[in-house]
């Protein structure tokens, strides 16, 4: 049984995040980083997202290469959160100063990651699970406004 779109399309979201914060030199690698934010996947599955997503070999330091996004590709952090959470995105609840952002399952790290990039000053702390995040935000009114962008976001 093959990957849905939306599989497909939430999964190499998270490549890419995981592109932006880390230098990755192997597809085993990048299989590993997967696994880490519990999505399970082959190294022919990442070997075929690499290809379709026309990832390039950029220089690091010592002579060494490290996969990264082609220049075309690369969009700024609220971007890659509305694309990633529109992807993702099941629910969001809000109670008093608490965000609860339901998600897919195995997305919740990636997501928490990209909310994380936005350095949002409503936001205090986050606690990622596999499939929702709970976003403590520094009041009523910030989680509120907060749900409500997120909300913007995913249409």
């Amino acid at each position: 049984m093959g990957d849905t779109d939306m599989q497909k399309q939430a999964r190499q979201d998270i490549i890419k995040t995981i592109l932006n914060s880390y230098a990755v030199e192997t597809q085993g690698q990048l299989v590993d980083l997967l696994a880490d934010v519990g999505v399970q996947v082959t190294q022919a599955t990442v070997s075929r997202d690499i290809k379709e997503m026309q990832l390039v070999k950029v220089p690091i330091e010592h002579g060494r290469y490290s996969y990264g996004l082609p220049p075309a590709q690369q969009v700024s952090p609220s971007e890659k959160l509305r694309r990633t959470l529109s992807g993702v995105y099941a629910s969001i609840d809000v109670l008093d100063n608490f965000v609860n952002l339901q998600l897919v399952p195995g997305s919740g790290p990636a997501v928490a990651t990209l909310i994380a990039a936005q350095s949002d000053g409503r936001v205090f702390a986050m606690i990622p699970a596999d499939a929702s995040i709970l976003i403590i935000c520094r009041g009523k009114e910030a989680a509120e406004e907060l749900a409500d962008s997120l909300q913007d976001m995913v249409g």
